[in-house]
């Protein structure tokens, strides 16, 4: 176990992957597997070398002295935060074919979202531009966007909202203007998010492993796409739990698309691709 990262990469033993990944999955239900190892190596030694630190062992005990503070990076570090804006499309599709026309028939005054699993932003700002495009000949309604993320690194980069020009090319030019602003000098070649979408969201820290969630209220609709694919079924069906609790009857709940409620038929009808609605 005399490994030292001082010298370029150094392979993270078995007994240190394994002292690891048991942290990781108590701590953010992140469920490991052994293929994983080369992974959480080249996370790791990122922050070896942002604290200099040079060997697993001394990371290790680093982490037990300052456990508090320092298990938030390391879960920032293991975590994986791949999105884009309208990622799996059908999804607002059905929002605003299918979803919100509902609530206006309904005659509902308040609409309240929640975005599990936000990552860097892209999710929780294409439901607020879906909603916008949706009420912008209407009343909008009082609307809240809860958008929470266990890694605080990325919750700072969703609430600056400064996007690089490439990953808003699913957008069209309309829409562009409507709610970003073009950048330039040192922004040049990025986008921001303009504040009357930025208004809607509200965004948190929070573990979805948590016994106790801080939110008071239930919402209309869940999103938590591409999150419960690293969990294991135990996880998978406490967590399931919550969001029939917090969804309101007849609440939309969305997952990803490699995702699925197969064994949760008594709470929630499938409504198709991967959308899921509870049962009253």
């Amino acid at each position: 176990m005399a490994n030292s990262v001082s010298g370029g990469i150094i392979e993270l033993d078995d007994k240190q992957f394994n002292l690891f990944r048991e942290i990781i999955y108590r701590e953010a239900g992140i469920k490991l597997s052994d293929m994983k190892k080369a992974l959480v190596q080249s996370r790791l030694l990122r922050r070896l070398r942002e604290l200099h630190i040079f060997s697993y062992d001394d990371y290790y005990s680093f982490l037990q002295d300052n456990y508090t503070q320092e298990i938030i990076n390391l879960i920032n570090c293991i975590t994986t935060n791949k999105t884009e804006f309208f990622r799996e499309a059908r999804h607002f599709d059905f929002m605003h074919q299918v979803v919100l026309p509902e609530y206006v028939k309904m005659k509902k005054k308040t609409l309240r979202i929640w975005s599990a699993g936000c990552s860097t932003g892209e999710e929780p700002y294409t439901i607020a531009i879906t909603l916008l495009e949706f009420f912008k000949d209407m009343q909008m309604p009082d609307i809240k966007i809860l958008a929470t993320d266990i890694d605080t690194h990325v919750l700072e980069l969703a609430l600056d909202g400064r996007y690089k020009k490439e990953i808003l090319e699913m957008l069209n030019v309309d829409m562009l203007r409507r709610y970003f602003l073009k950048g330039s000098d040192v922004n040049l070649g990025f986008y921001r998010v303009k504040d009357h979408v930025k208004k809607y969201i509200y965004f948190r820290r929070l573990n979805l492993l948590s016994d106790h969630y801080p939110m008071k209220n239930q919402f209309d609709i869940i999103f938590c796409r591409n999150v419960i694919i690293y969990f294991d079924k135990e996880t998978q069906k406490r967590l399931f739990g919550k969001f029939y609790q917090y969804l309101k009857d007849d609440g939309y709940l969305f997952l990803g698309h490699s995702e699925s409620l197969t064994d949760e038929n008594n709470r929630f009808t499938f409504q198709g691709n991967s959308i899921y609605r509870k049962k009253v």
